[in-house]
């Protein structure tokens, strides 16, 4: 009978790791299917961000050419001024020979 206890309590424990092997197979899909979705929220959370970083890289790009248009107009007004003091200047000075010179 010794041996028959033995081949009961050894078959129990073979049920009972059996058992054990079921829940940790359970637990690993589990975890399995938490780390797909989170890979899922992931995904749709880098989707979103490649958009905004999409975006302000394009509203950056439409700044920089702003300012660099604001330069080109800026010197260009410069020089707009500058050549039309030069030209008052000019008829300026040639009226004050005139005058002077009579």
């Amino acid at each position: 009978m010794d041996v028959e206890n033995r081949i009961e309590d050894h078959e129990e424990r073979i049920h009972r790791l059996e058992d054990g092997q079921n829940d940790i197979r359970q637990r690993i899909s589990d975890l399995s299917d938490q780390i797909k979705e989170g890979n899922s929220r992931n995904d749709e959370n880098n989707k979103f961000l490649r958009e905004q970083n999409g975006q302000m890289l394009s509203m950056l790009g439409g700044i920089q050419q702003k300012k660099q248009e604001a330069r080109v107009w800026t010197w260009q007004a410069i020089g707009k001024i500058a050549v039309t003091v030069g030209g008052i200047v000019s008829v300026v000075t040639i009226v004050v020979n005139y005058i002077f010179s009579k």
